[in-house]
């Protein structure tokens, strides 16, 4: 079934559940989709999706960050509502075991040493990795194993 019309049918049994959350988020997504498939002028594929919902996802969790700061936890919590609701459709991520594991990989084959070598490392390992796991783990991973 394609994208938009499993999107449609969980989106119908959302308004007939009569989830206000749900459907706004469902709505959301079903435009990020049309608008994606208007300027690319072809159908979303699946890895496309994964990459829509994902900056649906990170743009959630920066306002959930600047609501925190301005003290306004009633629409942090709504923000948080709509990303649980998000993470139902993104493919999971890779676990830190497994990043590690690859990262570690890479270090040894590219004979990496130090600090100075994590652009090489970055560049390969996101290249590698792009839509499995966010920059910022990777980073964060990339820098304790080439401390």
């Amino acid at each position: 079934m394609a994208v938009l019309e499993e999107l449609r049918a969980k989106l119908k049994d959302s308004m007939i559940a009569k989830n206000e959350i749900r459907t706004r988020v469902l709505r959301m997504l079903i435009s990020a989709v049309k608008n994606f498939e208007v300027e690319k002028m072809k159908p979303v594929t699946e890895e496309e999706f994964d990459a829509i919902v994902k900056k649906q996802m990170k743009e959630r969790e920066e306002a959930i960050e600047d609501f925190k700061k301005g003290n306004r936890m009633d629409l942090a919590k709504a923000e948080q509502d709509e990303l649980e609701i998000l993470k139902e459709f993104a493919k999971p991520e890779l676990s830190d075991d497994e990043v590690e594991k690859f990262i570690a990989l890479k270090i040894k084959e590219m004979n990496l040493s130090s600090s100075k070598d994590m652009g090489k490392l970055m560049g390969i390992a996101m290249k590698e990795l792009k839509g499995k796991v966010s920059g910022d783990r990777v980073k964060a991973i990339a820098e304790k194993l080439l401390h």
